[in-house]
């Protein structure tokens, strides 16, 4: 299992072995009695990345309960539920980008066109649904269909936003806050809420979730500017192409409104590399990426102040990857 977690301590042994049988249940229930269903859900493969969100849920979990204890089942079926969710939107993601390549392999629209992948994130968004109705607890339900409205809106607004040069700070970090952040806040949440935590423990762990989905956000966007095909699987300079505006951007221009006109030219011309030398001779890169630090202290300060078991500390230790240089 490609988790973000040295595989060689004993938490990633753990967390590797628990997200295996993650992977296994849902396998399981996405099975179909039509062998055409099956054979593009077996594609999802490619989009099975480091599996951020159920790690979070289940280190959370652990955090809570401060112990090595076999996961219950229900603990298990709401890290597949989360993860559904969040493949469904890679998918759908997919289909507004155009995009050709997820994790350095084709993505489903492109192997299967357009109406494919579409109906596949619903059959993704639908299969998250069902799979959390077995857990028998309304209270889950209601908090997954709130977050899912969040993402979507998010992602409205993101499209609304296109090729606004000026979009402002507060307005993309709410943008990413829903898109992004929420999904992630809520697997935290939902780890806290299945181990019995507190409402001090579980408003710690939601505002844990929001400052690490919102660093992992703008970590991605940052690499979106910066890497290359092979490095983030991805096809380098799609926010560009797409016009959408991310925090190197921003802050350049809240910073050199003068360049209004060449960041402009650069998006219109898809001038990735002329893109770059503004951002980095700014200082809008290394801003993005103090922010980045800045989130993720402040997320881990405050587990730090509540909990205070060793699976506390390793959640914390997992987080602080998202500060590694790109």
């Amino acid at each position: 299992m490609n988790t973000m977690m040295n595989m060689k301590t004993e938490l990633g042994v753990w967390l590797s072995r628990e997200l295996g049988f993650v992977s296994d249940m849902m396998s399981s229930h996405l099975l179909s009695g039509h062998d055409a269903v099956n054979e593009v859900c077996d594609e999802l493969a490619a989009y099975r990345g480091k599996m951020l969100r159920p790690s979070l849920l289940l280190l959370s979990w652990r955090s809570v309960v401060g112990s090595k204890e076999r996961l219950p089942e229900r603990v298990l079926t709401m890290a597949g539920v989360v993860e559904f969710i969040h493949l469904a939107t890679l998918v759908h993601d997919d289909v507004l980008d155009e995009a050709n390549l997820r994790r350095g392999e084709r993505t489903i629209h492109c192997l299967r066109g357009n109406e494919a992948a579409v109906m596949l994130g619903d059959y993704l968004l639908s299969s998250a649904f069902h799979l959390c109705s077995t857990v028998q607890n309304p209270s889950l339900n209601i908090l997954l269909g709130e977050v899912t409205s969040t993402v979507c809106a998010g992602e409205m607004m993101q499209l609304y936003h296109r090729n606004n040069v000026d979009l402002d700070i507060d307005s993309y970090q709410q943008i990413i806050k829903d898109k992004t952040a929420s999904l992630i806040s809520a697997s935290c949440t939902i780890g806290g809420m299945l181990a019995g935590a507190s409402d001090l423990q579980l408003a710690t762990l939601e505002t844990f979730g929001d400052s690490v989905g919102i660093a992992f956000q703008i970590r991605d966007d940052v690499l979106d500017l910066l890497g290359d095909s092979q490095t983030t699987g991805k096809t380098a300079g799609a926010d560009l192409a797409k016009g959408k505006m991310t925090l190197p951007v921003i802050s350049l221009l809240h910073n050199n409104p003068e360049l209004k006109p060449r960041v402009q030219d650069a998006i219109a011309n898809r001038d990735l590399d002329g893109l770059r030398t503004m951002l980095e001779s700014a200082g809008s890169i290394d801003f993005a990426l103090e922010e980045i630090d800045r989130l993720v202290d402040m997320a881990v300060q405050s587990v730090k102040i509540e909990f205070a078991t060793e699976s506390s500390r390793e959640l914390c230790a997992f987080v602080q990857q998202l500060k590694q240089p790109l």
